[in-house]
């Protein structure tokens, strides 16, 4: 009789009984990186990369003088150096390409240089840059990495984070219209800067909520900021390019009145803008918003038991800790990461007869192909132990459990095509087969 009651309790916790669409979206988590606006006409990370490289070598419409030109130009062979040698730290398995993120990683340990001990002593940074930056000072009040970095962030982002279509989201548009009686609200946790989900639902008159109000940042656990129901609550881990920063540390979306922030009495008021974590690693998540930010996505991650990660590259292993740690600490949930990308570790290393066809999922990674799960995961593990990455990999944890791994390999487009037309019958019924799994591997 204790055994059917434990048994009957941990069903009601694993939501087993009559479960609709609003409980299963209720147990899941969508994960947005850059991949997930490719549809939308933004640049990627590496296609970024290849973007800059282009007005380098092109000198079309250069934002660059010709000594940037030439540090740029230095810096992109460091980082071409640099992926070669990661290539062959996991013996030519599969390349593991740059990206802007990257650059603005290695620009910034530049720029701070002098604040690592070993520069004092070695002088270990190349005299080619020391020359360049020497040049640049007699022409410049501002410093040579400075510049740089504020060309591309300001100037160049921008431009390739354009939001050219959002049709790609319009099977959402009719999920919600057929689920209004139910009151579902996703939550989105981005990576990403861009404005793709916000113009969307925005011309649908749902405009996502992200912790603003009156805009002005307050978060996600002030209950009288939200003046009603939000069918999206759009979690932006590393910022917006329409946010910004005041010197007293009030962060503001960006309005028509943004003269009023500029100057009063005479002082420039503004201390970041855009306000976004480019290059910067895990320090600024000790400040608004990205502080609160990140405790959400935490919280959230402890809450919930499917993790849609959608179009991200996984080198990030500040975000991957937390993400492997909660599917660790899962116990009978039977928690999964379920990873939405078309070419993620694809070719190589795993190969087509890795995966199958479903006639209701699509493609995705063989579940009983032990093999091709150790692959998806040692690859992972591989970008945890990249000290390039993580200023401590040691600290990161290595050991990604391949039973919570589940690979669908399609673009965002075909996702949402697939899961969320018919009121979202698709989806219900791959979160029922989760909790199937669950309950099988219930220890009674």
């Amino acid at each position: 009789m204790v055994g059917f009651l434990k048994t009957e309790f941990h069903k009601k916790q694993l939501g087993l009984f009559n479960m609709d669409i609003k409980q299963a979206i209720d147990k899941s988590l969508f994960i947005f990186g850059a991949g997930a606006s490719y549809d939308a006409g933004c640049k990627m990370s590496g296609d970024m990369l290849k973007a800059l490289t282009e007005i380098i070598c092109l000198n079309q419409e250069d934002p660059f003088t010709e000594i940037e030109r030439e540090t740029i130009k230095f810096l992109l062979t460091c980082l071409n150096y640099h992926s070669e040698w990661k290539t062959w730290e996991v013996n030519r398995e599969y390349s593991l390409q740059p990206n802007i993120e990257e650059l603005a990683l290695l620009i910034r340990r530049i720029k701070n240089r002098d604040n690592f001990l070993p520069y004092p002593v070695t002088g270990n940074w190349a005299d080619k840059l020391l020359r360049l930056e020497a040049q640049f000072k007699e022409q410049n009040k501002f410093g040579l990495y400075h510049k740089i970095e504020d060309t591309i962030k300001n100037k160049l982002i921008p431009q390739w984070l354009e939001v050219k279509q959002t049709d790609f989201l319009k099977p959402l548009d009719d999920f919600f219209q057929r689920n209004t009686d139910k009151r579902i609200t996703f939550d989105i946790f981005s990576m990403n800067y861009d404005k793709v989900i916000e113009q969307h639902f925005s011309e649908q008159k749902a405009k996502p909520y992200r912790g603003f109000y009156s805009g002005e940042w307050r978060g996600f656990n002030v209950s009288d900021s939200i003046d009603e129901f939000n069918i999206i609550n759009l979690y932006k881990l590393h910022g917006s390019l329409d946010w910004t920063r005041l010197i007293d540390g009030t962060v503001l979306e960006k309005s028509d009145i943004d003269e009023y922030y500029e100057d009063i009495e005479g002082e420039n008021r503004i201390e970041h803008d855009p306000v976004i974590i480019f290059g910067h690693g895990t320090k600024f998540f000790s400040v608004e918003p990205f502080f609160s930010l990140i405790q959400n996505f935490s919280n959230k991650l402890k809450e919930r038991n499917y993790f849609f990660i959608i179009g991200y590259s996984f080198f990030d292993p500040y975000i991957n800790n937390l993400l492997i740690q909660a599917v660790k600490d899962g116990g009978y949930k039977n928690k999964k990461i379920i990873i939405v990308n078309p070419s993620f570790a694809f070719n190589p290393p795993l190969k087509v007869d890795h995966f199958i066809d479903h006639d209701l999922y699509g493609c995705h990674l063989n579940e009983n192909n032990s093999e091709a799960k150790k692959i998806l995961t040692n690859y992972i593990e591989d970008i945890q132990r990249n000290a390039f990455y993580s200023e401590l990999p040691e600290f990161n944890i290595k050991q990604v459990p391949s039973e919570a791994l589940y690979y669908l390999r399609m673009g965002t487009k075909e996702f949402f095509n697939r899961f969320f037309n018919n009121s979202g019958e698709a989806f219900l019924k791959l979160i029922e087969d989760f909790e199937s799994q669950g309950e099988k591997s219930l220890p009674f």
